[in-house]
Formats: C-alpha cells, sequence, structure tokens
C-alpha cells in the first residue's frame, strides 16, 4: 500500500471514530431524556424545550457534522490538509454542542481531549494551534452560558480555570508529540526512500538502466497470477553480436546494447515494459495489448534501431524478435519457451524480424 493510500486508511479510521462518537452521544442524549421523563423531571410534549434544546439541536448539527466531514474525506480531489482540517472541525463542533448543552464539569472536560488528540496525531502545528484556538473558545463559551443562565458560581469558575490548565498541558504535550513524531518520520522516510533505492538498484541492470532478470521473472509471475487482460511476451535478442563485440570490441557491443534498450524503453507504452534478460537477449512485455497490436509495436521498435547509425560502423545492426501471446493455464516456463524458440526461428528465417508464434 503506497503512502497515499496509508494516509486515506488513516482518515477514514477517524472519521469511523468520529461517526461512533456522534452515535454514543446521540444515544445517551435519547436515553437520557427518557430516564428525566420517567423521573418526572420533564414531560413528552413536540413543545418541549428540552427535548428540541437538549436532545433534536444537538443530535441534528453532530450527524450533519460528521456527514459533511465524511464527505470531504471521501472526495478524491480535495487536499490532504483540508480533509485533516474537516475531521478535526467535526471534533470541535460536537465538542462545543456537548459541551455548551451541558455544562457539566467533567463533559466539559472531556470536550477538548478528541479535537487535540487528533491534531497531534495528524503531525500538524498548524492543526494543533487552531484546536487549541477552538478548545479556549469552547471553555469561554461554557463560561459565558453559565453566566447567561445564571449557574457561575465560584467553584464552576475555578472549575473552568483548572480545566484551562489542563489543556494547556494537553496542547503542550501535544506540540510534544507532533514535534517527536515529525523528528521521526523525517528519519523513517528517510530510510524508506534508502530502501527503496536500493530495491531499485537491484531490480535494475546498471548499464542499459533497463529492469534486469529478477525483475521480469516478478512481473511475468504476477501477470500470470492475476490475468488481468490480455499481454504479450516479445523476447529479443542482438544479431551477430558476438561478431560485433569481437570486431569492433566490448565497448562498441556495450553501445549497441544501450541504444537497443533505449529504443525498446521509447516504444514501450503506459503498461508495457522493457527487460534486460540477460547478456545480448531482452524482453519486453505488452499489458493490455493485443498480439497484432504488440506487433505493430515491435516492427516500430525494429525499424527504428535498423536504421540507427553507430559511429563505429557503416553496418546495419539490427534483432530479430519472437512474441507470443499468453494463454491461460499456461506455465511460465511453457509461456517463456514459446516466445524463446519463437524467437529462434525469427533467427532460423534469416533474422532481421520479428515471428508470431504458433497458435
Amino acid at each position: 500500500m503506497d503512502n497515499k493510500a496509508l494516509h486515506d486508511k488513516f482518515r477514514h479510521q477517524f472519521t469511523n471514530v468520529h461517526g461512533l462518537t456522534v452515535l454514543t452521544v446521540s444515544v445517551f442524549e435519547i436515553i437520557g431524556y427518557i430516564v428525566l421523563i420517567l423521573s418526572g423531571e420533564e414531560f413528552f410534549s413536540l413543545r418541549n424545550h428540552y427535548l428540541w434544546y437538549g436532545v433534536v439541536f444537538p443530535v441534528a448539527v453532530n450527524a450533519a457534522t460528521h456527514l459533511v466531514a465524511r464527505w470531504i474525506v471521501r472526495t478524491p480531489n480535495v487536499s490532504r490538509g483540508r480533509k485533516n482540517a474537516s475531521i478535526v472541525i467535526a471534533a470541535l463542533i460536537t465538542s462545543f454542542v456537548v459541551a455548551v448543552i451541558h455544562r457539566a464539569y467533567i463533559v466539559t472536560s472531556c470536550a477538548f481531549i478528541f479535537p487535540i488528540i487528533l491534531s497531534a496525531m495528524f503531525n500538524d502545528r498548524k492543526l494543533l494551534n487552531f484546536s487549541f484556538g477552538g478548545s479556549v473558545f469552547i471553555l469561554i463559551s461554557v463560561g459565558f452560558t453559565l453566566w447567561f443562565c445564571n449557574e457561575i458560581s465560584l467553584d464552576t469558575a475555578i472549575n473552568l480555570f483548572v480545566l484551562f490548565g489542563f489543556l494547556l498541558v494537553s496542547y503542550f504535550c501535544g506540540i510534544i508529540s507532533v514535534n517527536f513524531s515529525r523528528q521521526n518520520y523525517t528519519t523513517i522516510e528517510s530510510q524508506a526512500e534508502e530502501n527503496s533505492k536500493l530495491l531499485e538498484d537491484v531490480l535494475r541492470d546498471q548499464m542499459t538502466g533497463l529492469y534486469n532478470h529478477n525483475a521480469f521473472v516478478t512481473r511475468l509471475d504476477q501477470l500470470m497470477k492475476t490475468q488481468e487482460g490480455d499481454f504479450c511476451l516479445m523476447m529479443v535478442d542482438v544479431d551477430n553480436f558476438k561478431s560485433i563485440n569481437d570486431t569492433y570490441g566490448h565497448d562498441c557491443g556495450d553501445t549497441v546494447l544501450i541504444q537497443l534498450a533505449k529504443t525498446l524503453q521509447k516504444h514501450c507504452g503506459k503498461n508495457d515494459t522493457a527487460y534486460r534478460y540477460g547478456g545480448e537477449e531482452f524482453a519486453v512485455l505488452f499489458v493490455g495489448k493485443s498480439e497484432k497490436e504488440a506487433l505493430k509495436t515491435g516492427k516500430s521498435m525494429l525499424e527504428e534501431f535498423r536504421n540507427h547509425s553507430f559511429p563505429f560502423t557503416d553496418r546495419v545492426i539490427t534483432f530479430s524478435a519472437g512474441l507470443a501471446r499468453y494463454a491461460p493455464d499456461t506455465t511460465r516456463e511453457e509461456f517463456f519457451e514459446l516466445a524463446d524458440r519463437t524467437l529462434y526461428a525469427a533467427k532460423g528465417a534469416g533474422k532481421n524480424r520479428i515471428m508470431l508464434s504458433e497458435k
């Protein structure tokens, strides 16, 4: 799984956590209202103030907020930063609604925890600052609501002040977490890039820059396992290569191989891949192409290569190739042997040509 997919999965999980939080809060709002009715403190009526203010309003706002956040997170063209921000804002809105409506110390003390944790988990300092500002606003809103409803007292004022202290501690812990995560993320990312480069070097032919024999076998096995549409294999061999080495030297032979690699790579489509199989032998996997389309591309490769002028000779240098289309239930050895046998049939037929395998 690539880095983007991992981040998307991470966001989807946090969106689900927010959805679960909204569902839990909504269920408890409803249960609380039922308990108040059974205890005689409230009565059921569509005109009941608590029903609308304490149940319908918070449930509707939290549900709408979650749905908007979920839509943003699942929209492909939205940037990563905006997706992260949408989840944190949704958490802040839920915290605000719960804290202001209930105004209980234990409820308010939990209100800012989720946004702060989310921001730290997203490893975003700006988002953490935004969450801190939003949490301070929640505490101020709770204090103002208590004052407006004549519920403020010395105890509640001290509790809010203590909560502000906890909020500061949480914020500084979040900063430490973000800084630590960034340092480790940078180290891990650097190591991952280095490992990726090492793996790439292992799978690349150093002289031509094409993928090597191991990469070819791995890709062929993958294609045969998934069988995602048509694919063809073309085995390529430079004609009279030993004579080129013996006559002009190995450096000139290397020049021929490098030029052939460039020619093959140039004509490969986005789903096609050229490989240096070994020595002067190359392989090309045409994925999503019919046998006729692969043959046309192969002929373009051959035409360009034999028309290339090498500085060390006036001699026309060509290649021969055998092309085979994969048939289901064929083993890798059988498929390769079919293409390789067709290559040598092209050699035997006079070289400088591409031949199709027999059906």
